[in-house]
């Protein structure tokens, strides 16, 4: 099997999207302002000066990503982040998050989410550079979010998923942000499967995907 980029380092589609969700915050224009306003913090000190110097931020947006780019992580951030509102309002017991990369969620809606348990999913390398920048930021890693690391194409969802307790038949959300389109077609069979294994009564599932045609996001209902 071909060693992927992030079995020897983090995952650089994990820092461009943290990278790009961080100006969002900034942003005046509410089509492109999002609430994740801990990205920044994640970033070099460094970096995190420049955001707030406009003309770096126009060139970070427009200039370095492909055209579109930008546009379609916030917006893609945004719609997950209204599904992520409305699951907590609905007292979802547990959110499962597929390759969850540098996303800041369990911390950004801790207020409103005591009653449910979130689970982090990704290669070992990107989580642990993950968890060191939240100890060297003093964000405080809450009780109620498990990190679990794994190798989708290598090592068993299910059996990860009953080691870290996570539990069957639980109105759960399942976040798979940003990673179908890099896993292999077995991976993204037996994901779907596990997902479908596991959830309970009420329980949602939202993605999305890019092909060659274009790219789409999309929220469902389970069971």
């Amino acid at each position: 099997m071909t060693t992927k980029r992030i079995h020897t380092t983090t995952s650089r589609t994990a820092e461009m999207n943290c990278l790009y969700r961080a100006p969002s915050s900034l942003e005046a224009d509410a089509h492109y302002h999002s609430d994740d306003d801990l990205a920044q913090r994640l970033l070099p000190d460094l970096f995190r000066a420049f955001l707030h110097v406009s003309l770096f931020r126009v060139f970070l947006i427009h200039a370095l990503p492909p055209p579109g780019v930008y546009e379609y992580v916030i917006a893609r951030t945004k719609y997950i982040d209204a599904v992520f509102r409305q699951a907590l309002a609905e007292q979802f017991e547990q959110v499962l998050l597929f390759g969850a990369g540098f996303d800041t969620r369990a911390l950004r809606f801790q207020s409103q989410a005591q009653h449910a348990r979130f689970f982090e999913l990704d290669a070992p390398l990107t989580q642990q550079a993950k968890i060191r920048q939240y100890h060297h930021r003093g964000l405080v890693v809450p009780s109620n979010l498990v990190f679990i690391p794994i190798d989708f194409d290598k090592e068993s969802l299910p059996d990860k998923l009953d080691t870290a307790g996570f539990q069957r038949d639980r109105k759960s959300l399942f976040v798979l942000e940003g990673v179908l389109m890099y896993l292999q077609a077995e991976s993204v069979q037996a994901s779907l499967q596990t997902i479908r294994d596991y959830a309970g009564t009420g329980s949602r599932v939202v993605f999305d995907y890019v092909q060659a045609s274009g790219a789409a996001t999309g929220e469902y209902a389970l069971r």
